[in-house]
């Protein structure tokens, strides 16, 4: 897979501080930067187990120090010490004819290929002319050409690839689907010889297609009078590229040669560019309404796919009733509807309510809900931090696919367990929050707003995942070399890369939602240095917000303590005691489950890629649109599954574009006690004033702003206290976190845990729904944010860029060019 980012590379533990060639084996993806894509990427392949043939890379450091402070001219030297370390890399190959190769940053990326753009020189011998071939590479980065493509006055970066020359047999190019009509066949141009001859059009290629790698061969579709390969080589070559594509989890455009002893060699692969889109015909689903009362999933911003129902719905489904353990005690579940996830309330009566609240009384009373935290903090979250961690170091193109399928089995079961005790976790920690609500409105007359001062924050494992990133933009900000690399969106070396490398280990392989086709935070590290960039004039820092909550925290205790004794200042400390205790689980339990989501995604795509080379599915993220009992039965029967999956595609777009309502069936009728009937204990009622107080705060208003909002502006909940002017920055999705800038009004539609990686970041936030107590009020006061929830449209109504006010303490967003009162 390529998720590994900097982990393990040689590279990231600034060897190239002080060498400009560094082996093609220790290459990956994470060093695109140090020595362009092209090398990048096959020694990815090549530690995969592709066949690339072996060698090495000069890094893009090697044409800046020959360039220095000035300009390139055809005299520009190499610089010192280059020329021995060519020697000894191409001693250490096994010497004999090199070809010589561009290799540029931005080269055969999925919008720009550069196809043509670079130069190559093959069947080079001896170091001194390899490092004329090498200054040959680097001239071509400062043609007019490149210029022209590249958009800028100035060149792209450019390193030089180095490889054992291939003796060709024949040579050419395949495409994994048609690059013209996007079919699913793969397309093979074949030539006798050296390939560059099909690339200058110097010859007219053997044209072949193979449809199905279950056959035989392929079928060669024009001849260019070459008779390069056979049709049994045709369909070698096909294999190679739809491993390939797999592997890289997208359409691919390789090169490949066959050498005198008919062996095949990969020599490049790159996105193909320029696809046509294809429209997937939509499959309608039936309508299929439990009985009661549900309501969408508002953490569910889209349908699901196959895959992650089949894995996911019952687990929670089955869990889902732990949310209210410590409050109604009601059973919900979960079922897709028309594609969408929604949460189903069964009738209930106030006897059966009142029999569970009963049952819950005893519970509390007993210390259920602390001593559940204790268990997860003393027992759960090591044991499940361990298991993580040593599941994080399974390679899996090393298992068999028996292994890869125990593999899943075990993180199916750690991630049911961690959801059983995650949603436990949250009944236990809104209960003590609410008991604590109760006990200020009762003691001191206190509302939510007063009580929310008492709150913590910045505690648990998760707050470094979200706070790490500050460390490294002060790491960066404090050498002006890294600064300006990563200014200009590149990964220095040095201690920078090292501690990149690190965070990326340690916090980057987690998914950012429950969603399974969302990439990995470790899968995203342009997004992660983009908020490096973002706080490199102001870094976070995590000391200075610790002590303002916990001035302000101080001065509320002081206020509470001086105003009670006795009896009343005893339960008042209990009280804190409990929801001290809750407060750091509630982003903490999500940042383990989200974790072990990681690794589930990363068995998923590489199943995907082995169903590919078996000719089960047609590409790797087809296994998304199968269950995943029927993806792991095609490793043993390699049955193909193309219907499966062409359903599969067509139910999620006919989801995609037919949401369900809000919610189906009566809701629920509120409940009086009957004439007659035993009235609850004291301790019940308790519970219910418990659950009262904290279903208030998390309902909350929301919908659109009232009537009193003039144009160009919207009110909403006043979430946490401030004023703040900001260009605003619209996120509806993880996707589009690459986005944010320093000090930008993050308007979305609702914040999650996960989201919390952008606050150090936010200078002002504005949600669409929410509550005083719901997660986006919650991180907005922990990390000192204005912030307006339950707007109602702000998604809608603001765009990027549009400069906004936001008062955290009346509610009010108003855009720069609105005419309101006020104005």
């Amino acid at each position: 897979m390529l998720v590994d980012g900097l982990a393990g590379s040689a590279l990231s533990t600034g060897e190239l501080d002080v060498s400009y060639v560094v082996a093609l084996s220790k290459i990956g993806l994470g060093e695109v930067p140090l020595v362009g894509r092209k090398a990048a990427v096959l020694g990815e392949l090549l530690a995969a187990g592709f066949p690339v043939p072996d060698g090495f890379a000069v890094t893009t450091g090697a044409l800046a120090a020959a360039i220095g402070d000035g300009a390139w001219t055809p005299e520009t030297p190499l610089p010192p010490g280059l020329a021995g370390e060519l020697a000894g890399a191409l001693e250490r190959i096994g010497g004999g004819p090199v070809a010589v190769r561009s290799s540029g940053v931005a080269e055969d990326l999925a919008g720009m290929s550069y196809a043509g753009q670079y130069e190559s020189v093959l069947g080079v011998r001896g170091p001194e002319a390899v490092g004329a071939a090498v200054r040959t590479c680097w001239a071509s980065g400062f043609s007019e050409r490149v210029r022209a493509y590249h958009g800028e006055a100035g060149p792209a970066q450019v390193g030089v690839l180095v490889q054992r020359m291939v003796d060709a047999r024949a040579a050419g190019a395949a495409f994994s689907v048609n690059p013209v009509s996007g079919a699913d066949e793969i397309v093979i141009s074949a030539v006798r010889g050296l390939g560059e001859r099909l690339m200058s059009g110097e010859v007219t290629a053997d044209e072949w297609v193979v449809r199905d790698l279950r056959e035989p061969g392929g079928e060669r579709q024009s001849s260019g009078g070459q008779q390069a390969i056979t049709a049994g080589e045709a369909r070698e070559i096909a294999s190679l590229a739809a491993r390939v594509a797999a592997h890289a989890g997208g359409p691919q455009d390789i090169e490949w040669v066959i050498d005198q002893d008919d062996r095949l060699w990969l020599v490049q692969a790159r996105p193909i560019t320029g696809l046509p889109d294809r429209p997937v015909p939509q499959v309608p689903i039936a309508i299929d309404v439990p009985p009661g009362f549900s309501t969408r999933d508002r953490n569910s911003d889209r349908p699901w796919v196959p895959l992650q129902q089949s894995i996911f719905m019952p687990i929670f489904s089955d869990c889902a009733r732990h949310v209210f353990a410590f409050n109604t005690g009601v059973v919900p579940s979960a079922h897709a509807i028309g594609g969408w996830t929604y949460v189903t309330t069964p009738p209930d009566t106030i006897e059966e309510l009142v029999g569970r609240v009963e049952k819950i009384a005893v519970a509390v009373e007993q210390g259920e809900p602390e001593r559940l935290i204790h268990r997860w903090n003393d027992e759960i979250k090591p044991a499940a931090a361990a298991a993580l961690a040593e599941l994080r170091q399974v390679e899996l193109r090393t298992l068999t696919d028996a292994q890869l399928t125990a593999h899943l089995r075990r993180l199916l079961t750690i991630f049911t367990e961690l959801h059983e005790v995650y949603f436990r976790l949250t009944g236990a920690a809104v209960y003590l929050f609410g008991r604590l609500g109760v006990a200020c409105a009762e003691l001191l007359g206190w509302d939510a707003a007063q009580t929310l001062r008492l709150r913590g924050g910045l505690s648990g494992d998760h707050v470094p995942a979200h706070t790490g990133l500050g460390a490294l933009a002060r790491l960066a900000a404090a050498d002006p070399g890294a600064r300006a690399r990563v200014e200009a969106g590149e990964i220095p070396g040095g201690p920078f890369a090292a501690a990149f490398a690190d965070y990326v280990q340690g916090y980057g392989h987690r998914t950012i939602g429950f969603t399974l086709t969302d990439p990995t935070l470790a899968e995203q590290p342009d997004m992660l240095l983009n908020l490096v960039r973002a706080q490199l004039d102001d870094p976070y820092d995590l000391d200075a917000e610790r002590a303002r909550l916990a001035g302000r925290r101080a001065g509320a205790l002081e206020e509470a303590r001086a105003a009670l004794s006795g009896a009343g200042r005893e339960r008042f400390e209990h009280a804190l005691a409990g929801s001290d205790l809750g407060s750091p689980v509630r982003d903490e339990k999500v940042f383990y489950a989200v974790s072990a989501w990681a690794l589930l995604r990363y068995v998923a795509l590489d199943l995907g890629a082995r169903l590919v080379a078996a000719g089960v599915v047609r590409q790797a993220d087809d296994v998304f649109y199968l269950g995943h009992d029927d993806a792991l039965a095609a490793l043993g029967d390699r049955r193909p599954r193309h219907e499966q999956v062409l359903r599969g595609r067509g139910e999620h777009a006919w989801a995609l574009a037919h949401p369900g309502p809000p919610s189906y069936g009566p809701p629920p009728a509120p409940m009086a006690p009957k004439p007659g009937m035993t009235p609850p204990s004291a301790q019940a009622e308790h519970v219910m004033q418990v659950m009262q107080w904290s279903m208030r705060l998390f309902g909350g208003p929301g919908g659109p702003s009232g009537p009193d909002a003039a144009p160009g502006e919207l009110r909403g909940v006043a979430a946490s206290a401030g004023r703040y002017t900001g260009p605003a920055r619209v996120i509806t999705s993880v996707t589009e976190f690459g986005k944010l800038r320093r000090g930008d009004v993050l308007v979305c539609p609702e914040t999650t845990a996960q989201w919390a990686v952008l606050f150090p970041s936010v200078g002002a936030l504005v949600t669409d729904r929410g509550s005083l107590l719901s997660h986006p009020a919650i991180i907005a006061r922990e990390y000192g944010v204005p912030a307006v929830v339950a707007t109602g449209s702000a998604t809608t109504t603001f765009t990027d860029d549009q400069l906004l006010t936001v008062d955290g303490s009346t509610g009010l967003v108003r855009a720069a060019d609105a005419k309101g009162p006020g104005s």
